[in-house]
């Protein structure tokens, strides 16, 4: 995806236009030509590419002046009130002619192109795969419409939705387009070698449209077991044994740099959220990479690529899936284990009151610390954080930047532990 590139300090204003009071503007130009009367709009987050484009998504609530189409659905009339959500992004690749869902602006000097969801500009199959009738007849060749829920989306790059039907149930993975044999050769690989991960299902008509149907598998997220009480009971030792099991060919694919790898970049994304401690972000991204300099990474070998507890799914206390494999290929062990380790650091300083979750960390380090570097495991561990902190969250943006400094506090605990 051809995207544009975004100088620290350019990105910085960007996010913060993008947050602020002057959307509504925008927003209005593009419900207005469709009959549509803004009301009120919440700005929900913003996905800022390192180096690259800033996109966000807004939830709108309006109401028809007039009997229209609002393009979501079926002719509505007037007077009628409408929730829509609203995708708006800095990204070359999403240029092209205004149509009946997307539309171009200008913002504080800013060029933006914005659409009325699902229709991405970047993944046309999600309207398709958000359509519950669709779904239904093409997926399951049925007159009953699929239970769809949307499970993540990030604006021109992804989506996944969860899909329960009668008949069966299966997840659909959306990419742009270019990015879909890849995925396709990773899941044969992974099912070939064995390795729990969802495999490819027969869909013609959505692989028509540039979607990936995938098999639902069995358990709870790795996630929920350790906040229920730190997984208790379920040994550290079997996520090395399962990296273990990922296929050699997978040596053979492209290498996407690590987390730790991008400090730079994802420190200008941090900086842009958290411009008061750009001084601060710089001198950690700098830390991280003299210590991805001065530590060993081990050989080569294949790597899962995001692998923490969100990707993780557990029968019992025995791992029973590995989800979001779209970076399977060769690369540092170090930095599987690191990328858990830095999202468990982040779930156990946001949840003090959870003490199972900090002990859990300690476990999980001291296990994974006799199959890697130390000091690698932590500084990379670190950069994992650094990536995060510019998507923190939160429900308003008092609680997102108080959850982005405590992810950048947890950066500096960890690269401060890479040293002793």
């Amino acid at each position: 995806m051809v995207t544009e590139h975004t100088a620290p300090g350019r990105a910085a204003d960007v996010v913060s236009v993008l947050a602020g009071a002057a959307m509504r503007g925008p927003l209005q130009d593009l419900l207005k030509p469709r009959g549509l009367r803004l009301e009120r709009w919440q700005h929900l987050r913003t996905h800022h590419r390192p180096g690259g484009s800033v996109s966000a998504l807004y939830r709108v609530h309006c109401r028809t002046a007039a009997p229209t189409s609002s393009g979501t659905g079926p002719d509505v009339p007037a007077s009628a009130a409408l929730v829509l959500h609203i995708g708006a992004t800095t990204a070359d690749a999403a240029a092209g002619p205004d149509g009946p869902h997307t539309a171009s602006a200008r913002i504080a000097g800013h060029r933006l192109r914005m659409w009325i969801h699902p229709h991405d500009p970047a993944l046309p199959g999600l309207p398709w795969a958000t359509d519950a009738a669709a779904v239904g007849r093409d997926a399951f060749d049925s007159a009953d419409p699929a239970r769809l829920h949307l499970l993540a989306y990030r604006p021109l790059r992804r989506a996944v939705v969860q899909v329960a039907h009668p008949r069966g149930s299966a997840y659909l993975k959306l990419l742009p387009e270019e990015q879909l044999p890849a995925l396709r050769r990773r899941h044969l690989l992974l099912e070939t070698a064995g390795v729990p991960a969802p495999r490819l299902l027969a869909a013609p008509e959505a692989t028509a449209r540039g979607v990936l149907m995938l098999s639902a598998l069995p358990g709870a997220s790795l996630f929920r077991l350790l906040v229920e009480d730190g997984a208790a009971g379920v040994a550290p030792e079997q996520f090395l044994e399962l990296l273990d099991t990922l296929p050699v060919q997978a040596a053979e694919l492209p290498r996407r740099r690590s987390w730790a790898e991008g400090a730079h970049g994802y420190a200008a994304a941090a900086a842009a959220v958290l411009p008061d401690e750009a001084v601060r972000i710089r001198a950690l991204a700098a830390g991280v990479q003299e210590a991805l300099e001065s530590t060993p990474a081990g050989p080569v070998v294949p790597v899962h690529g995001d692998f923490h507890e969100g990707n993780l799914l557990m029968t019992g206390t025995r791992v029973s899936g590995l989800l979001d494999v779209d970076a399977l290929g060769p690369g540092h062990r170090v930095d599987d284990l690191a990328c858990l380790i830095g999202h468990l650091a982040v779930l156990a300083a946001a949840n003090p009151s959870r003490p199972h979750l900090d002990h859990a960390l300690q476990e999980y380090r001291r296990v994974f610390e006799t199959a890697v570097d130390p000091a690698a495991l932590n500084a990379r561990a670190a950069g994992v954080v650094l990536s995060l902190v510019a998507g923190a969250r939160g429900g308003h943006r008092g609680a997102r930047v108080h959850s982005a400094r405590l992810r950048l506090g947890t950066t500096q605990r960890l690269l401060r532990a890479a040293s002793e």
